[in-house]
């Protein structure tokens, strides 16, 4: 399995830096690999050179399905409005999204996190976009831990516009509204697959208690789209917006 870990980091840091897709050979076989790789990532491409994990994206399909998590640097994560040249990508999928900006750190302990633990570490409620792409060139088809290696896909995450009084955002509730060049591709009233977002980070916090030594104040979780994934050309302008929230916005100049 080490030598399986090893190859699938080099395939990846590889295709990071030259701007490349590749093909996977063989399987990971579990979680626990993926999860190694995107570490090994991590620590070879941002860590060593003092590029921190600032965001988290986490996310499950159903209450009942075990979450999956990936890590993105500081050098991924941008303010709203942003501008993300579209020469960076090899194809630009989006996703409107709540995330949690925390206040506290969440390092390892005895006890388990839970709703109560993790609501007093929520500083604030944004809109997110998330920006995906894939180093693995049959994506589509791929072995999901592949693409949970790949950091599920994540390319880039834009923070906009927040609440600090979040506990009054009732996402049940939310209408999510994401556009392209002003024409509406995805609108949804309370969608998203977990049912209550907020409930997914208790799972990250001892999750990463785990790999990582804990979530860090500062730290942006975005917790999965409500429209699903839609795909765009350069050039678009892209808005996502939350009724209660706000919004946040990013163009691909080609």
């Amino acid at each position: 399995m080490a030598d399986t870990i090893r190859g699938a980091t080099e395939a990846l840091v590889r295709a990071h830096r030259t701007g490349s897709q590749f093909d996977p050979k063989g399987t990971l076989g579990n979680a626990a690999a993926a999860y190694a790789v995107q570490d090994a990532v991590a620590g070879t491409l941002w860590l060593s050179t003092g590029d921190r994990i600032r965001g988290w994206k986490v996310g499950s399909s159903d209450p009942k399905v075990t979450p999956i998590a990936a890590p993105m640097p500081a050098s991924k994560v941008f303010e709203s409005v942003a501008e993300l040249p579209a020469a960076n990508f090899h194809w630009i999928g989006i996703e409107a999204e709540l995330a949690y900006r925390l206040s506290a750190d969440l390092p390892p302990r005895a006890t388990p996190y839970d709703d109560d633990a993790i609501a007093g570490a929520v500083e604030s409620v944004h809109v997110a976009i998330e920006v995906c792409d894939s180093r693995i060139r049959d994506w589509k088809t791929a072995d999901p831990h592949w693409k949970l290696a790949d950091n599920q896909m994540n390319a880039a995450l834009v923070v906009g516009a927040g609440r600090p009084d979040w506990r009054n955002v009732d996402p049940t509730r939310e209408r999510c509204t994401l556009t392209v060049n002003g024409e509406v591709v995805g609108e949804a009233t309370g969608a998203h697959p977990f049912g209550d977002p907020l409930k997914l980070l208790p799972w990250l916090a001892n999750h990463c208690a785990k790999r990582r030594g804990g979530l860090r104040a500062g730290d942006v979780v975005t917790t999965g789209s409500w429209t699903g994934m839609s795909f765009v050309e350069p050039g678009a302008d892209v808005v996502a917006s939350f009724a209660g929230v706000g919004e946040a916005r990013v163009w691909f100049p080609s």
